[in-house]
């Protein structure tokens, strides 16, 4: 599988002193990527340096081969879908609205949805169980519900390069793993991309093909699963002592 994200030699600092340092990874078409490590690592820094919200990194990010930096807004909008944690959605549109936006990138703005476009967005809200609260303006409904069609939005937007960063923390348990499964056998069957951002380390060694773990802002490890899934890995990224089930890819960690 050829690479749909390059990330080669990424150093970033918010003062004079790197922050991210020297960060290189790939991900291929169809991959679905968890990136871990303590609070403070540098996890949603990386996912907003290569996304553009910074402009004085240092390295390379290629998608498709193309130097990211040299791909307009709305063509990358038409590619790449991104959904940060507790993401602010304050105006009065319908939940129907919000998920049509995603969609705006291949309309553009003045343009009508056709029935075809509604009958895709409303495929979209039917497999995030957001159909029935379609109508329901996005300030009426719960900060569960609200996630659920910020993703559903996300969805809509056809991207091949889907970043989610801790994007279902606001749902409960039941809701968290509904969805999770929901958007990654949509997005394994368009063979759409993903990079996730967990603190759900089971989860992570669960469900993703490979495995991003950062430390202090540095790149600790990158592969599958089963390569990482080890006692000095967890020692050394989160400073914890844990017994491991290898049959069951679980671990827990020992006080």
């Amino acid at each position: 599988m050829s690479a749909v994200l390059e990330v080669r030699n990424l150093f970033f600092g918010y003062g004079k002193e790197p922050f991210l340092k020297n960060i290189c990874f790939d991900v291929k078409e169809g991959e679905m990527i968890s990136v871990i490590g303590e609070n403070g690592s540098g996890k949603s820094t990386l996912v907003k340096a290569i996304n553009g919200n910074f402009k004085d990194y240092k390295g390379d990010i290629f998608y498709k081969g193309k130097n990211i930096k040299n791909i307009k807004y709305r063509e990358r909008a038409k590619e790449i879908a991104v959904l940060y944690q507790n993401c602010e959605c304050n105006f009065p549109f319908t939940c129907f609205d919000i998920v049509s936006m995603g969609f705006y990138p291949h309309k553009g703005s003045l343009n009508i949805n056709n029935k075809e476009d509604i009958n895709f967005i409303e495929h979209i809200m039917k497999i995030t169980d957001t159909l029935e609260i379609s109508n329901k303006s996005i300030e009426c409904i719960s900060g569960g519900q609200r996630q659920r069609v910020l993703i559903a939005k996300a969805l809509a937007q056809k991207p091949n390069l889907l970043f989610l960063d801790e994007a279902m923390s606001g749902l409960d348990i039941s809701a968290k793993i509904k969805m999770f499964d929901t958007v990654l056998n949509k997005c394994v069957k368009s063979g759409v991309s993903i990079v996730n951002i967990l603190h759900d380390i089971n989860f992570a060694f669960e469900k993703s093909d490979k495995i991003i773990a950062l430390k202090n802002g540095e790149l600790h490890s990158f592969g599958t699963p089963k390569e990482l899934l080890n006692k000095e890995f967890f020692r050394e990224v989160f400073n914890v002592e844990v017994e491991i089930d290898f049959y069951k890819k679980h671990f827990r960690i020992i006080l």
